[in-house]
C-alpha cells in the first residue's frame, strides 16, 4: 500500500502527528511531508490544523473513506495472492451480536479451524447497529446480528431462528403493565425484540430499567429485581440450575431471526468467502432452540 495513505490512516487512528510518528518508527517533520506530499497529490487539505485538536476537513473525511477501502482492496489482494496456492488463511473479523456470538459461533469457529488451521479468527461482540455500521466502515469482515438492517451495500442472509422468553427468579410469576422488566439498551436486537414483544402482547411497562449487558440483566433478574425477555440460548444453564425461571411459555415467546451480513463487493477475499459457505453450510444443520 502507497506510503503516504499509510500514513494518513495512521494519523486519523491515533490522533495525532506525533503518535503517528512513533507508532511508525518516524520522525514527526517525515510525517508531515507525507502528508503535504499527499494534499499536493488530491490538490485538498486534508487536516484542519486551526485549532488544537486534529480534525479531518470535509475532503480529508472523504479521502480517510476511499484510503480505508484502498487498505482493504491491498489487505485482500495480498490475501488472495497467498490463497492462490489454495492456502485459505490470514486474519477473519466477525462482528456478533451477544445471543449468537457467545453461544452458537465458538462452536462454529473450532470446527472452521480445524479445517483452515492457518486462519487467525477476531470476534467482537457488540449490538446490531454498531455492527451495522462497523461493517460500512469496512472495521469486519463478516457480521452476525438479530433482524435484518436497511442498508443497500450489505447484503443479509438469514442463518437461525431463536426464541426469546420471558425469565424470572420464581417458577410461577404474574405479567402485567406493572411488571418491572429489564431491558437491553437501545440499538441492540434484543432491545428491538422485547419492544415487538410488548406490542405483540399489549403490555404497557410502567417501569423499565435499561442494562447494557445480558450478562447484567440474567444476574438482576436472578436477584429479583425484575423479569426480561431472554434468548433461550443464553438462559440455558440458569434454567437447567434453577435460577431462573421460564415464565408460560406456550403464551409468553418472541422468534427473531439471525441474519448473516457482508458487503456486496467483487474483491471478498478467500478467507472470507470460505467462511461465508461454512456458515451457510453448518447452518442448515439447524440451531434453532425452540
Amino acid at each position: 500500500m502507497n506510503q503516504k495513505i499509510m500514513v494518513f490512516l495512521k494519523i486519523v487512528e491515533l490522533g495525532s502527528f506525533s503518535k503517528a510518528a512513533e507508532a511508525l518508527y518516524m520522525t514527526q517533520p517525515a510525517v508531515s511531508q507525507f502528508i503535504k506530499s499527499l494534499e499536493k497529490d488530491l490538490g485538498v487539505i486534508l487536516f484542519d490544523r486551526s485549532s488544537k485538536s486534529l480534525h479531518l476537513t470535509a475532503a480529508g473525511q472523504i479521502a480517510f473513506q476511499y484510503c480505508l477501502e484502498m487498505k482493504k482492496l491491498s489487505e485482500n489482494m495480498t490475501q488472495s495472492l497467498d490463497e492462490l496456492m489454495n492456502v485459505v488463511k490470514g486474519p477473519l473479523i466477525i462482528g456478533a451480536s451477544y445471543s449468537y456470538g457467545e453461544y452458537i459461533l465458538p462452536s462454529k469457529l473450532a470446527e472452521f479451524i480445524k479445517r483452515y488451521p492457518l486462519v487467525e479468527p477476531n470476534v467482537l461482540i457488540k449490538n446490531t447497529s454498531e455492527i451495522a455500521q462497523e461493517m460500512i466502515d469496512k472495521k469486519i469482515d463478516i457480521g452476525i446480528i438479530e433482524g435484518m438492517i436497511e442498508p443497500s451495500r450489505i447484503v443479509s442472509e438469514k442463518l437461525a431462528t431463536d426464541r426469546m422468553v420471558v425469565v424470572s427468579n420464581e417458577p410461577i410469576t404474574e405479567i402485567g403493565h406493572e411488571t418491572t422488566w429489564i431491558v437491553r439498551e437501545k440499538g441492540s436486537g434484543t432491545r428491538a425484540a422485547t419492544e415487538r414483544f410488548f406490542q405483540q402482547h399489549r403490555l404497557k411497562p410502567q417501569k423499565m430499567m435499561e442494562f447494557g449487558s445480558t450478562q447484567l440483566i440474567k444476574g438482576a433478574v436472578e436477584e429479583g429485581v425484575g423479569v426480561s425477555l431472554l434468548s433461550k440460548w443464553t438462559v440455558q444453564q440458569e434454567v437447567a440450575n434453577k435460577k431462573l425461571f421460564i415464565v408460560d411459555e406456550e403464551q409468553l415467546y418472541y422468534e427473531r431471526d439471525f441474519y448473516m451480513i457482508y458487503l456486496k463487493t467483487p474483491f471478498q477475499s478467500k478467507t472470507t468467502e470460505m467462511f461465508l459457505n461454512f456458515i451457510r453450510e453448518t447452518s442448515k444443520k439447524g440451531d434453532e432452540l425452540t
